[in-house]
This record gives structure tokens, C-alpha cells and sequence, in this order.
């Protein structure tokens, strides 16, 4: 028995097909190219414009000086005392902090004048229960004229593990 070569077949088969199959064929493969892109696109878009109404809120701060006149930067010399502030929070609603550690604070990525915003993380171990827990995590996020976010929270039966960060100036 002789094989036909492979660029044979192929040929009798686009010979055998239809012109309607082939235009069948072209559509459903435009059809899959448009909805996988409009799949891979809308969070690199939605991302975007993000992204812009960042640049626009930053060069209106830029424009106009800082948009909350109550709000003051900390220093980095400041740093302790709003750790402080943190571990207070913890044990006004009966948190212990069992320990604390920064992990992270005043690393310059390029040497320049002028102040900059910075940041610590700061990660705490904490021994208490579950609803004092959140409801310290979320009255250190809303609290007025300092930057504090919760970055990690992780909580077990006797407590929990809490990363923050928390902003502050550096600068000459």
C-alpha cells in the first residue's frame, strides 16, 4: 500500500471542504481571537484607569499642596511613638502584644534631596480575642493623621499575627 505525503492530505482536505465551512471555520476563529481578548484586556483596562486616577489625584496634590490641611506627615524620628499608638489601640479593648518587630523601615532606593514618603512594616503578635483584634486592625486604618494599613492579618484560636505598614516622611 503507498502513503500519499502529508502535504497531500492536507490538500485533498481544504480541496474537500465547502466554501460555507471555510467561511465557518474563519468566523469561529475570529470569535475566539475577540473574546480572548477581551478577556486578557479588561483588568490590564480596568488597571489603567486606575492607574490614572492615581496620576490625576497626585498631580492635584501637586498642584494644590496637600488635600487634607489636618493631616500632618510623621517623621521617622516619629516612628516609635506611632508604634506605640498601635500597641495601645491592641490593649484598650483587652489585646495583648506579645511581641513586635519591624521588618522594614527607611530604605532610601536612590539618593536624593528633598522629603519622601517612606514606610515600616511592622509585625505584631498578638494574644486575645478575635472582635477586639478586628476592631483595633480597623480603628488604626481609620484613625486621622496618620497612614496606617493593615497589610496581613492572620488569626488563630489564641490570638493572631498582624502585619502593618505604616507611613511616614523622611527628608533632609
Amino acid at each position: 500500500m503507498i502513503k500519499s505525503p502529508p502535504t497531500l492530505s492536507i490538500h485533498l482536505f481544504w480541496k474537500n471542504l465547502s466554501p460555507r465551512t471555510i467561511k465557518a471555520i474563519i468566523v469561529g476563529v475570529l470569535i475566539c481571537i475577540a473574546v480572548a481578548f477581551l478577556t486578557l484586556w479588561q483588568p490590564a483596562y480596568m488597571r489603567l484607569d486606575s492607574l490614572q486616577e492615581e496620576k490625576a489625584h497626585w498631580q492635584d496634590v501637586l498642584r494644590k499642596g496637600v488635600t487634607q490641611p489636618n493631616t500632618i506627615i510623621p517623621t521617622m524620628d516619629q516612628l516609635p511613638d506611632m508604634i506605640e499608638l498601635c500597641r495601645h489601640t491592641f490593649a484598650d479593648v483587652g489585646v495583648d502584644v506579645v511581641s513586635l518587630n519591624v521588618e522594614r523601615f527607611g530604605e532610601r532606593r536612590e539618593a536624593g534631596k528633598g522629603a519622601r514618603i517612606d514606610y515600616a512594616l511592622v509585625n505584631l503578635r498578638l494574644l486575645g480575642q478575635w472582635p477586639g483584634i478586628v476592631t483595633s486592625l480597623a480603628a488604626l486604618e481609620k484613625m486621622q493623621g496618620i497612614s496606617i494599613h493593615v497589610q496581613e492579618a492572620v488569626l488563630s484560636e489564641a490570638g493572631g499575627d498582624a502585619i502593618l505598614q505604616i507611613y511616614y516622611c523622611t527628608g533632609e
